[in-house]
C-alpha cells in the first residue's frame, strides 16, 4: 500500500478486481473510486514506491501494460515502461532518498550487471554497491538522507551486519549485534526505528 503527496491510494498484490473494477496487480483509489492503471501486470506485486509524480511497482512480473518489463517497472500516469533491462529475480523492497529508487530483493544483476541482492535506480540508469548483500533483502526503510536494509543476509559490501544496516550516502554500518533470522518489515517513529519478522533474538 502507499500513499502519495496528492492523497491517491495505491495498491499492489495478486488481485484481478478491486471492488467491482478489472485491475491486474495494482490499482488506485481517489477518495471515491478504485481505478486500473492501464492494462496492469502479469504477477505478483511485492512492492510500490512514489518519486515524484511516478509510480514504481516491483515483484516477480514480466509485463507491464503489455510491455516486457523484468520484476520492476514505472507507471507515468499514463503508460508502464521498463528501467533499463530490469532485474533478473524478485523486486521485493523499495525506498525513495531524493529522486533516487533503492531496489532490494532476490535478484543478482541489475541490466545484466553484478548487484547482489541491492541496487539503485536514478531515473536513467542503474548502480549496484559493491559486492551487495550475502543474501535477501525484504525490506527497506528511507529515514531522511539513510537508507536501512533489512533481510536475510549477514554482510553488506563486505561489512558485518546480521540482518539489517544503514547507508549514510558514503558507508554501511551494521545496528549492534543485529537480528538472528528474517527481517519483513521496518518503520520509523522519530529516531527509533522498529523491525519486524521471524527473528528471535535482537542484539544477542
Amino acid at each position: 500500500i502507499l500513499v502519495d503527496g496528492s492523497g491517491n491510494l495505491y495498491i499492489g498484490g495478486g488481485f484481478t478486481f478491486v471492488g467491482s473494477v478489472a485491475a491486474n496487480r495494482v490499482a488506485k483509489w481517489n477518495g471515491s473510486s478504485w481505478s486500473a492503471l492501464g492494462s496492469g501486470i502479469n504477477n505478483f506485486v511485492r512492492s510500490l514506491a512514489m518519486v515524484g509524480t511516478d509510480l514504481y511497482a516491483g515483484g516477480d512480473f514480466t509485463t507491464a501494460g503489455g510491455v516486457a518489463v523484468n520484476a520492476i517497472a514505472k507507471w507515468d500516469g499514463t503508460a508502464w515502461s521498463a528501467l533499463g533491462g530490469g532485474l533478473n529475480g524478485r523486486a521485493d523492497a523499495m525506498a525513495v532518498i531524493g529522486t533516487d529508487l533503492y531496489v532490494g530483493g532476490q535478484f543478482t544483476t541489475a541490466d545484466g550487471a553484478s548487484a547482489n541482492y541491492i541496487a539503485k535506480w536514478n531515473g536513467s540508469a542503474w548502480s549496484t554497491f559493491g559486492t551487495g548483500a550475502s543474501s535477501n533483502i525484504s525490506a527497506m526503510l528511507a529515514v531522511g538522507a539513510d537508507l536501512y536494509i533489512a533481510g536475510t543476509f549477514t554482510t553488506i559490501n563486505g561489512v558485518s551486519a546480521n540482518g539489517i544496516a544503514k547507508w549514510d550516502g558514503s558507508t554501511w554500518s551494521a545496528l549492534g549485534l543485529g537480528l538472528n533470522n528474517n527481517v519483513l518489515a521496518l518503520a520509523a517513529s522519530g529516531t527509533d526505528i522498529y523491525a519486524a519478522g521471524a527473528f528471535t533474538a535482537a542484539g544477542g
